[in-house]
């Protein structure tokens, strides 16, 4: 018995719950699809170079609001220093974020390590280079006093604001465990407090002993000084603290060449590409390492070359006190990040 054929309302029925079918089976693929992008967005974050800092800018649906927090200002938030080919182009980037003086002025506007910060590290920085000059008023000889409070003044200086600034930011510790940043960063505020107080402190002693010196001099005389120790702290101590710190971290950051021929090329790679063990096995797992190449690949790219990056790094528009104008828009140098983390 051959079977009926189908009449033209039927077949049409019959397409009809064909095509809704496909359409559910397509929106169920489309939500598994979506769920798969969001998971991985979630996981990106936690594996984020700074996750705890990171999680300041998270929205309600996983993704990092790029609007506050832009992949190129986490890049230098975070310690990435290699933007582009330009050695002093970058340099120039690091030392108007990371310098004390010239961060208050130059520093991204939506960097995390905002401008109160520094100006409070400015502050802390201020008291203890005017407590050195007036203790350094107390040798009697010229120039042997003009010499000291500059070169030692100067020097002294220069390392308490790098300290200052590491207690600030603490950013050795922002890829470990929330639980270890935020201990770090309440350590950091402690530290910080007693920095400024050791500034009062050094600060009261050498007026005191400014006042009490037998040959006193005018406070012009004692301000001259402390201004050239100043300068020295700002131009000599921390540019050239600052330019190592930068030639070093773009050193263990830059890619070896892509030639893996020798012994020695293929050793350089290995070196890239491991973490260093930390000297006790308990920081493993509370600190955790990671090999010099994670910035490249995680930022620029596994697959990108030195030849492959912009002649010049990015540029903004910094904020100045009176005013409050936009940043001009950034071009980051990371391709797989902007999606990563939901940036157009």
């Amino acid at each position: 018995m051959t079977e009926r054929a189908k009449t033209p309302l039927e077949a049409t029925i019959e397409r009809y719950h064909e095509a809704k079918r496909k359409v559910a089976e397509g929106v169920l693929k489309a939500k598994e699809i979506g769920a798969q992008e969001l998971a991985k967005a979630q996981n990106a974050v936690k594996n984020a170079p700074a996750p705890v800092m990171m999680q300041k800018f998270v929205d309600g649906t996983g993704f990092v609001d790029r609007e506050a927090y832009p992949v190129f200002v986490e890049r230098m938030a975070v310690g990435s220093v290699i933007f582009s080919k330009s050695y002093w182009g970058d340099a120039w980037l690091y030392l108007k974020n990371n310098h004390l003086l010239l961060a208050v002025f130059l520093a991204h506007p939506k960097h995390p390590f905002s401008r109160m910060e520094r100006l409070i590290c400015l502050f802390c920085s201020f008291l203890v280079g005017f407590g050195l000059t007036c203790l350094f008023n107390l040798i009697t000889k010229e120039p042997t006093k003009t010499v000291v409070s500059v070169l030692v003044g100067g020097l002294i200086q220069g390392i308490y604001d790098a300290l200052l600034r590491l207690f600030a930011e603490c950013l050795c510790v922002q890829s470990c465990p929330s639980c270890i940043v935020r201990c770090f960063e309440a350590c950091g505020k402690i530290g910080m407090l007693v920095q400024f107080f050791l500034g009062c402190m050094v600060l009261v002693i050498g007026i005191v002993a400014f006042l009490r010196a037998e040959q006193r001099e005018t406070l012009i005389g004692v301000t001259w000084r402390f201004a050239l120790s100043k300068a020295a702290s700002w131009i000599v101590a921390s540019l050239l603290f600052c330019l190592i710190g930068y030639h070093f971290a773009r050193r263990s950051q830059m890619r070896p060449g892509s030639s893996r021929r020798t012994f020695s090329e293929k050793e350089e790679h290995d070196r890239w590409n491991t973490a260093e063990a930390h000297w006790c096995c308990c920081f493993s797992c509370l600190m955790p390492r990671r090999a010099p190449s994670y910035f490249w690949n995680y930022y620029i790219g596994e697959d990108v070359t030195f030849d492959e990056l912009p002649d010049r790094p990015p540029k903004y528009k910094a904020k100045c006190f009176c005013g409050a104008s936009e940043p001009a828009p950034t071009t980051s140098t990371s391709r797989p990040t902007g999606t990563r983390f939901g940036q157009p």
